[in-house]
């Protein structure tokens, strides 16, 4: 499915592109069902999931640097009962599950970013995460093909405050408005992108097939929408060639 933007959406040609991380470029289901930090505390995925990235801003933010504390906040919000020995096992299982899913990329996610920059594109990234969330980043084969990566927890602002956004278009060297924000929705991501003054694309091919129900609840915000990342590529290929009107 696409969506067609308004004129303003395409008066500029795009010089970059700027994508969110877990659940656009990387798959958070790598390791069997069972081992996800709400499945070792034994709480609902939707519930944890609401109190980490709606109403725990410390978490990603990196204001509480040990992982273990940032998360039993969390935890213990949800149930003040929860034993601290199994909020520790969780924590030390974590960083296992996140190492596989940065490590682990699809092929397509990869070659479709080696084409757009072989097209002379520049490749960004924004992440609201913490530390332990992104430790393997240098280990994941995305990492040596983006020329910026901003991450809530070093950079002290998040999602989806304009100040980030501004900020990856800087280090990009381009103007917001010639830089393409590509995300799955989550975080109000795509309201600062617009806000910023991006083009805009809902990109659920990674959380329509691990999370149906979350895909079909994310906002319909964007200028488009597609659940293939090679329509995501062939956008941004349109898109950086300049109108002949």
């Amino acid at each position: 499915m696409t969506q067609s933007p308004g004129p303003s959406a395409v008066t500029t040609p795009i010089r970059a592109v700027i994508f969110d991380l877990f659940h656009t470029l990387i798959d958070m289901s790598m390791l069997p069902p069972g081992q996800s930090t709400p499945d070792l505390l034994g709480i609902d995925a939707a519930t944890w999931a609401q109190k980490v990235i709606e109403e725990s801003p410390h978490h990603a933010l990196g204001s509480v640097r040990d992982a273990y504390e940032s998360v039993r906040l969390i935890a213990h919000a949800i149930d003040p009962g929860l034993p601290e020995e199994k909020i520790r096992y969780a924590v030390q299982r974590r960083p296992a599950r996140f190492r596989a899913a940065l490590t682990q990329v699809r092929p397509q996610i990869l070659e479709g970013i080696r084409r757009m920059r072989a097209g002379g594109l520049k490749i960004g990234l924004i992440s609201n995460a913490a530390f332990d969330e992104v430790a393997a980043w240098e280990d994941s084969p995305l990492a040596p093909l983006f020329d910026a990566c901003l991450v809530s927890c070093h950079e002290g602002v998040m999602k989806p405050d304009l100040e980030i956004y501004h900020r990856a278009a800087q280090r990009l060297g381009v103007r917001p408005e010639a830089c393409l924000y590509v995300g799955d929705g989550g975080s109000r991501e795509h309201e600062g992108a617009r806000g910023a003054g991006m083009k805009t694309v809902l990109f659920l091919g990674l959380l329509r097939a691990n999370y149906p129900d979350l895909a079909q609840r994310r906002p319909r915000n964007t200028d488009w929408e597609f659940n293939d990342f090679d329509e995501v590529v062939g956008l941004a290929e349109r898109l950086a060639k300049p109108r002949s009107d």
